[in-house]
Order: C-alpha cells, then structure tokens, then sequence
C-alpha cells in the first residue's frame, strides 16, 4: 500500500469550531501532517460555541477543562481527528516567536478569524512568507478580506440566510427557516480544502506559494447557483415550496406506518410514474388524464399526494423504499441520524470506525465517503488531548531543548493538559 496523497504535506491549523476544523479535517485524513494549534483554556472548538465560526474578533473566552474533556465527548473529535495537538499561546511574545518557527517548517496556514485579527497579531501573511517564502496561507473570516461586511462576525445559521439558501426553504406563506445541520460549516469546511489543494497544486508546478482569501458567505452563494441563474435569464425568483419541486411531480416525503415515519419519493419522468402507478396498484392514478405528463402533475400535487399517501401509510418505510426502487423509481426513507449509521449500505462499507481516545473512551469515527484504491483516507488517530504533541512538535521538529520546553511550559507560553489540571 502505497503513503496517503498529501503524505509530506504539513498544515499548520489555526481554525475554530466547525467550518475550518472540517476543511483541515480532509487534508488530515488524505495523510498530511495537520498540527491542531491551541492555547491553554482558549479553545473555542473544545468548549464550543463561544464564540463564531470564521469570527473570533479577539481573544477567546476561557473554556474550562471540564467542558474541554466534555468538548471532546462530541464534535471536536469528529472534526479533529488525526491531527496533531500543540499548545502556543499567542499572546505571548515567546509564543509568536514559537509560532514563526513553526510556520518555518510547514507548507499550509489555515485560520478563520475575523478580518484582521492575524495583522493585528503581527502574523499575517506578509510576515509568515519570510519565514516560508512558499507558504500556502488560507484566511477564511466570514465575509472574506474585503467588501463593507468585512469587519462583520457571523455564525453559519447567518450566512445561510445570507446566501439566500433558507429564502427557499420552507413552506408558502411561512418564514424562511435554516437547515437542520448548519450546512454552512461543511460546505465552507470542504470548499476550503479544496482551494487549499489546489493551491498546493499550483505550487508543485510553479514552486511559489499562495494566499487565499476565503469567503465563507460566497461558498454559501455558491450553493444557490442555479437560482440565480434562473433570475438573470427568466426573471423568476424561487420560492418557498416545501419538500415539492417546482417542475416535478409526485415529489416530497410521504406518512409510513409508525410514530414519525417518512418515505422519499421522486418521480423525473413519465416512465418512473407509470411505474409508481404499478407498485401501488392505483388505476385512478394511471388512468387519469390530468396526471398524464410532468407538465400537468405539477398542477395537481395536492390530489396526488393524498392518493399516494393512502398507499404509503399503511406499510413499513424500508418496504416503501426496497419496493418503489425495485421498481425504477427514486425513492429513500427518511433516517434519523442512528438509522443512517446503522444502515445496512453504511455498515457494508465500514463507514464507521472505531477507536481508543487516549482517555480509554471508544469512539465511533465516521470515514470519508471517498475511497480511493492505492492511498487510502483512513481514520488513524483520535482528536489530540491540549498540547498532546507538543514534545514530538517542539523538540523533534523545532529542536528545542527539553530545558527550554519546561521554560516555556512553566511561563504559560505552552501548555498541556496536565498543566491545566495543574
């Protein structure tokens, strides 16, 4: 077996919370070195949601070593594993000084505070290059570096609503309402990696490095490509329609037997509907005339949902959906977050992986939904402790001596976390 693909690549993570830790997250699982940055009782990914994603507009909160161990129980391992824990405080002029040696030696710098915050630090990209002249910087703060919102903090419920996702999402005549997972922070986190990647790319080939000035709002925008599209050319702006779609029908989620039980259904073309109309045995539904193309359902969705709603209370979701698919019609049922990892497609390709926290707690780890044959994405290694690396970082690395590291730790300037059980 061949090393991962960014085998040798060395990223040096600032990034907080969800959207940064994700994208930093992917290049940690694709192989390369990812060191966690971190300073003692300042984490706002341990604590979580001290302050906001691609925001921190000054010094973090003091998070507690309690909800540092309970931050670790829930996302933070998710989003951090197989990364490297190091523990710098910045507020330090020791700690800067530790932090530009790092730089020194790492081909990526990733952060996602607000506009500024790395100047005013004296870090910026301008002064890291001189310690890495092919140094690939990502900044990620919510409105990106320039424009009138620059200076604005947000969290990812605002961007989505800021990105005009959530102005389709909803039902007619009600308000727009925001995705149940915060879609904004692994879009943001995923096109992040990407433009790390290439920019990595552009660097083999040309041997310069990059800063990337990311816009977290525009990868939102992003999203709602086609909408906008649609207004430049027709005019139209999308509106609020619930689960339906404005072109197809039968589309949206359908009763099942049982407390709280959905079925998918998608019907594209006029095949897949005669086909529906089989599995249920519905001759009202074939036979009648204003459900003879897209074109006319779409006029009459309420009548055809009632009918295929009669059909699907009755029976089991996973009947519905074996049945209806068996049948060439795009159907799903609806899974909570348990019945997704338990299910049978999810289990038979191990998307969960388990493994020993360096606290003795088991962890389920979700896999990449990529496998890639010769250089596999693998789960290696649980979320770092606070400064759990910091011997291998410091002294191997950086050569610092071990004398020098116990200065450093006993002024504050590094920390690990028995220093913070101190």
């Amino acid at each position: 077996m061949r090393d991962p693909l960014l085998a040798g690549i060395r990223v040096l993570d600032m990034t907080q919370i969800r959207a940064g830790p994700k994208g930093s997250r992917w290049l940690a699982d694709a192989g390369a070195e990812v060191i966690k940055l971190e300073a003692r009782g300042r984490s706002d990914s341990r604590g979580f949601g001290r302050r906001g994603s691609g925001n921190t507009a000054g010094p973090m909160e003091s998070v507690s070593v309690e909800a540092q161990r309970e931050g670790n129980r829930v996302a933070f391992e998710q989003l951090n594993r197989n990364k490297l824990g190091l523990s710098i405080d910045l507020s330090f002029p020791d700690g800067k000084e530790l932090f530009k040696q790092m730089v020194g030696i790492c081909d990526v710098v990733m952060e996602n505070f607000s506009y500024g915050v790395m100047d005013r630090l004296g870090l910026g990209y301008d002064v890291l290059r001189r310690y890495r002249p092919d140094l690939v910087m990502m900044s990620m703060p919510a409105y990106g570096s320039s424009g009138p919102y620059r200076d604005y903090v947000s969290f990812g419920w605002a961007q989505e609503h800021m990105g005009g996702i959530t102005s389709r999402t909803g039902y007619q005549g009600g308000p727009p309402l925001k995705t149940g997972s915060i879609v904004a922070d692994p879009v943001n986190g995923v096109h992040g990696a990407i433009a790390v990647m290439t920019a990595l790319v552009g660097r083999a080939k040309t041997g310069t490095g990059r800063f990337i000035d990311f816009s977290q709002l525009e990868s939102m925008i992003l999203l709602s490509g086609e909408a906008i599209l649609d207004y430049s050319v027709n005019g139209r702006s999308p509106q609020r329609n619930g689960n339906r779609d404005p072109f197809l029908a039968p589309q949206g989620v359908y009763q099942c037997a049982g407390d709280d039980n959905w079925v998918s259904i998608s019907v594209t073309n006029d095949a897949e509907w005669v086909a529906l109309c089989e599995v249920i045995q519905s001759s009202e539904l074939a036979n009648e005339p204003r459900f003879a193309s897209s074109e006319l359902r779409v006029n009459y969705h309420d009548a055809i949902d009632d009918l295929i709603n009669e059909w699907t209370s009755k029976r089991d979701k996973i009947q519905v959906m074996i049945e209806l698919q068996n049948a060439g019609v795009p159907a799903g049922a609806v899974l909570d977050q348990a019945e997704a990892y338990q299910s049978p497609q999810a289990v038979s390709r191990d998307f969960l992986v388990e493994l020993v926290h360096p606290d003795g707690i088991l962890f389920p780890y979700s896999r990449t939904p990529s496998k890639f044959s010769k250089t596999p994405a693998e789960v290696r290694t649980p979320g770092p402790l606070l400064g759990e690396h910091n011997e291998y970082l410091l002294g191997t690395l950086l050569g610092i001596p071990e004398s020098e590291q116990q200065r450093l730790e006993s002024s504050g300037v590094t920390a690990t976390l028995s220093t913070d059980l101190g």
